[in-house]
């Protein structure tokens, strides 16, 4: 497949595309499928979680969880809830709520928790000047009460990996290396495609089966969750980095 030049691409459907033709990554991917009303009708019998979500996005904006809750489909927005009797009048709604915009639909996938409230994961990698990839670490993010997505703008807190796990530092330290590895094997893929790319901010998931998942590949990551390290000196080395990195541009 011909890269995309193209140093920040922001659309989660290119990126999904361009990781699923790669075999070591395909199976690190949750079912994605670009939104139609026709295509919500079948994934949605097939994935008792959707998410829907901004083919442009960020912050978890624009997300909505649909699932079905008895023998109805619900609609969980950032700002409300709907409750259709089938999957046809709830895709329906989907459209009216999405408009003209492109929106994919991504297969939920059943996070672990901490108190009921579900926890995923970012990696932050970044390219050296010899093209290798430095990987900084990994942090978690917990949503807030009653919320289903992470992101620190809508009242998620960040959380170590070994408390997100429920481990000690030195029982987690298999999950720092299988994590380390995946970081390193979707950059390899990311910047086969996207020969421009810089930096990455990997959305990762944990389910309750502990599979992990990449839910997004991020090419110009927020990295505030890094001030909660338990390295102290790392988010200044990061903000460093970014500095040099950005301002060639």
């Amino acid at each position: 497949m011909k890269g995309y030049m193209i140093k920040y691409p922001g659309r989660k459907w290119l990126k999904h595309v361009a990781l699923s033709g790669e075999e070591e990554l395909r199976n690190l991917l949750p079912d994605t499928e670009q939104f139609t009303p026709k295509g919500f009708v079948s994934m949605i019998d097939r994935y008792p979680v959707l998410f829907v979500k901004p083919d442009l996005g960020m912050k978890g904006q624009g997300v909505m969880k649909v699932y079905y809750k008895d023998d109805s489909i619900v609609i969980r927005t950032e700002s409300g809830r709907y409750t259709y009797p089938n999957a046809k009048y709830a895709a329906l709604r989907l459209k009216q709520l999405i408009g003209t915009k492109r929106y994919i639909m991504q297969q939920g996938i059943d996070l672990i928790q901490i108190d009921g409230n579900p926890i995923d994961f970012r990696i932050l990698m970044h390219l050296r000047r010899d093209e290798t990839w430095k990987y900084f670490g990994v942090m978690g993010k917990v949503a807030a009460p009653n919320r289903f997505v992470t992101n620190h703008s809508s009242g998620g807190r960040a959380i170590r990996l070994h408390h997100a796990l429920g481990l000690s530092r030195q029982d987690c330290e298999p999950w720092e290396k299988k994590l380390r590895e995946l970081a390193y094997k979707v950059a390899r893929g990311m910047k086969k495609h996207f020969p421009l790319i810089t930096e990455l901010g990997l959305d990762i998931a944990i389910d309750s089966q502990h599979r992990v998942w990449l839910l997004e590949a991020n090419t110009r990551p927020q990295f505030q969750l890094f001030r909660y390290h338990s390295n102290p000196k790392l988010y200044a080395q990061i903000a460093s980095s970014v500095k040099h990195i950005r301002s060639d541009e």
